[in-house]
């Protein structure tokens, strides 16, 4: 039996992990944002509720006070840190103050994570999986502040996992690609909300973009977030952890080719389905 504590465990990825854990005997402790997402969890003895707002350091350092208490000594074995937001926008037209937000819940918050995670799980072989995404490799036309977010987290997890190195802990990044869940569906009402409010000259700019990118996220397809707690789940039990993950077919190719191809050819290649082009609506 293992002790898992889970951030971002009210929906999506985070809720799966927690589910799966359960179902295979683990003690969990779920981390949540608002005392309302309790109430997402069945009864058990083998879970433990926590608040945690991963954009606050207060939030962060009770809520893992409160894990201490609770667990009285006992070794947490893996946290994995899931919790994260993510809103399209161009970057000429999106505010400093999403990205600031992105960059505090989703890098800032890492750092949260790994500060504390580190004294918690050093010395007994503790496992820190952050999850990232395809875009912590790779970057996307309106993910701007998510790609940035997520590329600042990779780098973290290379300079923390360098700096522990031999004293028995393992920090290990896992890279989805596009999990469908409400994080992902959710966009295509904030990219048309965008539309609605673009002035003419913004619409001459971006209009055609911004409704590729609805088009897209409306019909998304990906794996599941079970697929995804499955991948995330090898970085939790695998005799030798590796140090990355690529969970499913798209961050394989996505992140290989990133890596192989030059600028402009990514560019290219990216720019096959979001692009200023006309769509047939469109009259094209």
């Amino acid at each position: 039996m293992a002790y898992i504590l889970v951030t971002g465990a009210a929906r999506g990825i985070g809720h799966t992990l927690v589910e799966r854990a359960l179902a295979r005997g683990d003690t969990v402790i779920a981390a949540v944002r608002k005392p309302e997402d309790s109430k997402r969890f069945p009864p058990s003895d083998r879970l433990r509720v926590v608040l945690m707002d991963v954009s606050d350091s207060s939030s962060v350092e009770r809520a893992f006070e409160e894990v201490d208490r609770w667990l009285s000594g006992i070794h947490l074995d893996s946290i994995v840190h899931c919790a994260a937001i993510s809103a399209p926008g161009a970057i000429e037209l999106t505010p400093v103050s999403e990205f600031d937000a992105h960059l505090n819940t989703n890098t800032i918050g890492s750092l949260r994570i790994i500060q504390a995670a580190i004294p918690r799980l050093r010395g007994h072989g503790g496992r820190l999986v952050l999850v990232t995404s395809l875009w912590g490799q790779a970057s996307g036309a309106l993910l701007g502040a998510y790609c940035a977010s997520k590329h600042a987290i990779e780098s973290l997890a290379d300079t923390a996992r360098r700096e522990t190195a031999g004293t028995n802990l393992h920090i290990i990044v896992a890279e989805p690609g596009v999990v469908v869940t409400d994080m992902l569906t959710g966009q295509a009402q904030t990219a048309k909300a965008h539309i609605d409010k673009m002035s003419d000259h913004e619409r001459s700019l971006y209009g055609t973009l911004y409704r590729r990118y609805f088009k897209l996220v409306s019909n998304a397809s990906g794996i599941t977030p079970e697929q995804c707690a499955a991948g995330i789940e090898r970085a939790l039990f695998d005799p030798r952890p590796a140090t990355r993950y690529r969970i499913g077919k798209d961050s394989r190719i996505v992140c290989m080719l990133n890596w192989l191809l030059p600028d402009r050819w990514m560019d290219g290649l990216m720019g096959l389905s979001l692009n200023n082009k006309p769509l047939p609506a469109d009259g094209a």
